[in-house]
């Protein structure tokens, strides 16, 4: 008998992301959901991604699971990258305009790789996703972010 035993530490293959409903229409038959993670990435330098996911509702289940298309143009996503300097949070990276979809989809993703360093040293990083959808003639859901949680990235 063989028996094999395989460890992790926190390093390997570590990713911290929450997804949450961020907007929904009088009777839920259109929704809007936004994703934040923070990760090490490719190369150990950190990983930040953000989504929006548009959504509709089944008739009579007020529950937003099916595929709600938007046309280019009319789905936008965005992040804050923030570092935790020992007493608070402040941002390291933003990229909050500029990604949206170029195709008729329900979701847009943006997301960027630091490579081999972390952009402002080591320590413990986050993000916070946005995303909007543009409905009824205006933008909405783009002024409520959603916290990854946070991730120590080694120097």
């Amino acid at each position: 008998m063989l028996l094999t035993v395989v460890t992790a530490t926190s390093a390997q293959a570590h990713v911290v992301y929450q997804r949450d409903e961020v907007w929904s229409n009088n009777d839920s038959s259109k929704c809007l959901y936004t994703y934040g993670e923070v990760s090490h990435g490719a190369h150990r330098g950190g990983y930040v991604k953000s989504e929006g996911l548009s959504s509709s509702g089944i008739p009579l289940t007020q529950a937003c699971i099916a595929v709600w298309n938007r046309a280019p143009g009319e789905l936008a996503t965005g992040y804050r990258y923030w570092k935790w300097t020992g007493r608070k949070w402040a941002v390291c990276r933003q990229y909050l305009s500029g990604i949206f979809n170029s195709k008729k989809t329900s979701r847009v993703t943006g997301s960027y790789d630091f490579g081999f360093y972390p952009p402002c040293g080591g320590g413990y990083y986050a993000t916070t996703g946005y995303s909007a959808v543009y409905y009824a003639g205006k933008w909405i859901g783009n002024d409520i972010g959603v916290w990854s949680g946070k991730h120590f990235i080694e120097p």
